[in-house]
C-alpha cells in the first residue's frame, strides 16, 4: 500500500467521514458567512434575539445558523440582507 493511500485510510473513519483537523469549504463557508451577520449585527448593535423576532423566526433557528451548526439557505440570507440593509453578496 503506498504511503498516500494508507494516510487517506487512516485520515477516514468506517463511513469515509474525514477525521484529521482539516475544515472542509464548505464548513469554511458557512462559518464565514456566519461570521459577517455576526459582524453585521454587531456593527448595527442588534441583538441576533432581536433579528430572529424581526425576520419571524426562533432564536434557535438562527442560533444555530449563527454558530455555523446549519448552514444558512439562500432565502434566509435573502432575508437577512434586507434587514440589515445590505446586498446578499456583503454576506
Amino acid at each position: 500500500m503506498s504511503p498516500g493511500l494508507r494516510a487517506t485510510r487512516l485520515a477516514s473513519n468506517t463511513h469515509g467521514v474525514t477525521t484529521n483537523n482539516e475544515t472542509k469549504p464548505q464548513s469554511r463557508l458557512r462559518h464565514g458567512v456566519a461570521e459577517e451577520v455576526r459582524v453585521l449585527l454587531a456593527r448595527r448593535r442588534l441583538s441576533a434575539t432581536k433579528l430572529a423576532k424581526q425576520l419571524g423566526w426562533t432564536q434557535q433557528y438562527l442560533s444555530r445558523r449563527m454558530v455555523g451548526e446549519q448552514p444558512f439557505d439562500l432565502d434566509d440570507l435573502e432575508q437577512i440582507a434586507d434587514a440589515l440593509g445590505v446586498g446578499i453578496v456583503d454576506l
